[in-house]
């Protein structure tokens, strides 16, 4: 990516995703190696293509409720330069207004 196009500040979180393809067929995992509001980075050597779309499920620590999110890879990091790792941009194209609300109280700065 070489210019910034996030709406959303993204912070380092190491997490867990699951998700379905677009059909709703076989079971997807990745790490998650930031997130935001918006979207996320998902570190993966199973690839999809640019506009693919799925749904996701994930938790972010301290928060026991699972948020769940309609996604589009935004875009494809196929050849990484040596210490970036594969992965996807993702876009969160649809959340509940109660996990998105969950979600961004999680991702705001501490105040101080």
């Amino acid at each position: 990516m070489a210019e910034e196009q996030r709406r959303f500040p993204r912070i380092v979180l190491p997490v867990d995703f699951h998700g379905r393809d677009a059909e709703g067929t076989g079971q997807l995992f990745f790490e998650g190696a930031d997130v935001s509001a918006g979207g996320c980075f998902l570190k993966s050597e199973l690839l999809l293509e640019s506009g693919e779309q799925l749904s996701l499920e994930f938790r972010v620590p301290g928060v026991p409720r699972l948020l769940r999110a309609e996604a589009k890879v935004a875009w494809v990091r196929r050849f990484p330069d040596a210490d970036q790792p594969p992965g996807m941009g993702v876009e969160f194209l649809a959340m509940t207004d109660e996990d998105r609300a969950v979600l961004s109280r999680y991702l705001e700065p501490e105040p101080g």
